[in-house]
């Protein structure tokens, strides 16, 4: 695959840093906050390189990091609280403090996802995740949000087995807050997965939110503890992407299903 040589000269200085990324942004009226504004930072993998260690993925399911990302289960440091209206358009952007000097991206094929879990104190600094999550969004297949590939600048990254996923290599993914969400404050969570047959790769990161809904309020479901939801092995997570019969069209996201409120 040919790259443009702007691009190149970024990709290859940062090695395998490059492949690898987290969501340390939160998108609220069409702006990116700085990175661990209103999200919860995470702290590096021990024992990796200065350029790996904060960027590296969970791989194991049954961790307390699949709720907030390593160590996040409880805020490192303070951070703020977005108030956030229901109904309206958030998001989360790629933030990797180690990566400044290039465009930071969704690296992987994948399959995204969005969730809430509300507080069950009024200090969100002191709840762990340990509540129930609900899943408010689900990203497979490409959408107007992905890469135009008919694009001059994005044609390089053009890939078969790749560019069929609606994430890839995208920078950031904007989505709807449903209009029934109870008002309160939540974990805002977003997830990116990246399939593999034996340590499928889970990029997770919170922010803080504060949901307000001055209209009639639902009730989210259905729900899941967070770690609980996904088994190591399961057919919708641990597979390969470069299978020649895999097709996209015919693939089932993990449950639960989403909320759509």
């Amino acid at each position: 695959m040919k790259i443009q040589k702007s691009l190149a000269v970024g990709l290859f200085s940062l090695g395998a840093a490059n492949a690898h990324y987290l969501f340390g942004r939160l998108i609220l009226d069409g702006q990116w906050s700085k990175t661990w504004e209103y999200v919860r930072e995470i702290s590096p993998a021990p024992n990796m390189s200065e350029d790996l260690a904060l960027v590296a993925p969970n791989t194991d399911p049954n961790s307390l990091d699949l709720r907030c990302g390593r160590n996040a289960s409880l805020p490192i440091s303070s951070v703020k609280t977005a108030v956030i209206n229901a109904g309206s358009t958030v998001g989360f952007a790629a933030g990797e403090p180690a990566l400044t000097n290039d465009r930071p991206w969704m690296y992987h094929p994948g399959f995204a996802s969005a969730w809430l879990s509300k507080s069950t104190t009024d200090d969100l600094e002191s709840y762990a995740g340990d509540g129930d999550w609900f899943k408010i969004l689900s990203v497979t297949g490409r959408t107007e949000q992905s890469l135009d590939y008919s694009d001059p600048e994005w044609a390089p990254y053009y890939d078969v087995f790749k560019s069929v996923w609606g994430t890839y290599r995208v920078s950031s993914w904007n989505f709807t807050i449903p209009a029934t969400t109870p008002s309160g404050k939540y974990l805002l969570r977003f997830e990116h997965i990246f399939p593999n047959q034996i340590d499928a790769q889970f990029y997770v990161n919170c922010a803080h939110v504060e949901i307000v809904n001055n209209g009639g309020s639902g009730s989210p479901g259905p729900t899941v503890k967070i770690p609980g939801v996904y088994t190591r092995g399961q057919s919708d997570v641990y597979f390969s992407t470069y299978d020649l019969n895999f097709n996209i069209t015919n693939f089932v996201p993990p449950a639960p299903v989403v909320w759509e409120g």
